[in-house]
């Protein structure tokens, strides 16, 4: 019988050395999507190429569908400012009868009672539905022979039933939850007594985020191992309005957030700065409770959109590109959640909105409000949220029940305004979750 031998070896080359580390995903954590749509921008800033796909829009052996926004950056824009102003007017502004508060600052059913609350909300349905039909049918409207074919394809999925929708795109953006589509495709919404339904506000019926595009090494899942999960708390404490520690707008969410999380506050821009250039500091979740606004113009020019904390300080949309610079690493995916006015607006570039520099930073998922927002309604819906998300919960389908609730309990529509960057599959897991094997 032959003798083993040992034999000296070199390895020049290892095709398999990148599955050393097996990824952490797994297909399970991650929702199907039933609808995915890309827009990018063409000719200049003058049209849009728009694809869709998915088990919603079946491919019927023909062609993909495909086509040509013929709208440009300048129009649609004004179009989504028509949108919103719409809404600031309708909702935001519109005051009790026979007094001068605001009818929509909190709970409309706890301060006028559920049958006068429903009856003003009723009052301004039928005028929030023409207006996000109006941008629907702005987009989807004018262009090629492929966007018509794209169209009718959209609208019957998203009148057969809920649908999972992500929207990839660098260059359009719009509140795709204040959207509407009539159920009844029959319905002619500029008669003065058409018929309308909530159901029709695409974020009252499905689950829609808005992604940038890839992001390497991006992970849905925020795991926090063994230990609580960690909180970055970014407060104007001056939105207390005198209230007693633990109370009031500020004092509610902290009081939610610190039973399920350990926590930081920051309360100046000094503060902030240095945990976000910090590739020690690693929030798992991020809240801000501030006031700010998208940009601005006006005679003296441009102003970039900004929040301030405590110290009455601008933080603006070139100061988290510089902390950005300064950490030299992506955060790790936080949720982000902005009890900001106008917080969760994204736009095509940086100093537009809030959302696209702290998706540079590295937040995984950011949920925030198209529009201003009273802070009394904001902080319900904050606690509300992270009572569910704290559950374990995805983000999206949170703010989707949400939407619903605020609706059938508070007779408020504010939930709407709330934009998603991601969200259908972030959560919270722990350790054990983390490991487990699939069954």
């Amino acid at each position: 019988m032959a003798q083993e031998r040992e034999l000296d070896y070199l390895v020049t080359a290892d095709p398999y050395d990148s599955l050393r580390t097996l990824p952490r995903l797994r297909s399970e954590d991650c929702e199907t999507r039933t609808m995915l749509l890309t827009i990018d921008l063409r000719d200049g800033g003058r049209a849009y190429d728009v694809m869709a796909w998915g088990d919603a829009l079946p491919f019927d052996g023909n062609a993909p569908l495909r086509g040509v926004i013929q709208r440009s950056r300048e129009e649609i824009a004004s179009a989504v400012g028509l949108l919103l102003r719409t809404w600031l007017e309708k909702v935001i502004r519109h005051r009790r009868p026979g007094t001068s508060g605001y009818t929509f600052n909190g709970s409309p059913a706890t301060d006028l009672g559920m049958d006068a609350a429903r009856a003003a909300l009723s009052d301004i349905g039928l005028d929030l539905a023409r207006s996000g039909h109006a941008l629907f049918e702005f987009l989807f409207s004018r262009g090629d022979a492929g966007l018509s074919r794209l169209r009718e394809a959209i609208c019957a999925a998203l009148r057969a039933g809920p649908q999972i929708v992500t929207i990839t795109s660098n260059d359009l953006f719009v509140p795709w939850g204040m959207l509407y589509l009539p159920p009844d495709p029959t319905t002619r919404l500029p008669q003065r007594s058409a018929a309308w339904d909530w159901s029709g506000f695409l974020g009252y019926t499905h689950l829609i985020e808005h992604t940038l595009g890839y992001v390497e090494n991006y992970h849905p899942l925020i795991e926090h191992g063994t230990e609580r999960p960690q909180a970055g708390l970014q407060f104007d404490l001056r939105m207390q309005d005198g209230h007693a520690p633990g109370t009031g707008p500020i004092g509610a969410v902290r009081a939610v957030v610190e039973t399920h999380a350990d926590i930081s506050e920051r309360s100046c821009k000094q503060d902030l700065g240095e945990a976000l250039s910090d590739p020690l500091v690693r929030d798992h979740i991020l809240v801000f409770g501030a006031h700010g606004c998208g940009e601005r113009q006006d005679q003296r020019g441009t102003t970039q959109s900004q929040l301030t904390l405590t110290d009455g300080e601008a933080i603006c949309s070139s100061d988290l590109e510089y902390w950005r610079a300064a950490r030299q690493e992506r955060l790790p995916d936080p949720l982000c959640f902005m009890m900001v006015c106008e917080g969760g607006r994204t736009r095509t570039f940086v100093h537009e909105g809030l959302g696209r520099p702290l998706f540079d930073l590295g937040v995984g998922c950011l949920i925030g409000p198209e529009i201003e927002i009273p802070k009394t309604f904001g902080s319900l819906y904050t606690c509300r949220f992270f009572e569910e998300f704290f559950k374990g919960e995805r983000a999206a389908p949170v703010a989707r029940s949400l939407t619903r609730e605020f609706l059938t309990k508070h007779a408020s529509p504010l939930g709407l305004v709330f934009t998603l960057l991601r969200g259908i599959d972030n959560r919270l897991v722990d350790a054990s979750a983390a490991g487990k094997e699939p069954a």
